[in-house]
């Protein structure tokens, strides 16, 4: 499951794309930002994201990693 994380689509799942960044136009023309395709692996598992391009890496991976420690205690 690919979660976008900030910009036009934060918070939504986008499956089924291709290649390691997106645009959201190709999903709502209103949209205008670009996602880059990230993923962690955390023991066995692997969680795959879309970080919006227009925030810096630390922002987006803040916001995965609490997501991630909703799942995995030990990354609080």
């Amino acid at each position: 499951m690919f979660i976008c994380i900030g910009g036009d689509l934060d918070g939504e799942v986008v499956n089924n794309r291709d290649g390691t960044f997106f645009k959201a136009s190709e999903i709502d023309t209103s949209k205008e930002s670009t996602y880059n395709r990230q993923s962690y692996i955390i023991g066995k598992n692997t969680y795959r994201f879309w970080l919006c391009a227009e925030l810096t890496y630390a922002e987006t991976t803040k916001i995965a990693n609490d997501y991630l420690a909703q799942k995995h205690a030990y990354l609080s």
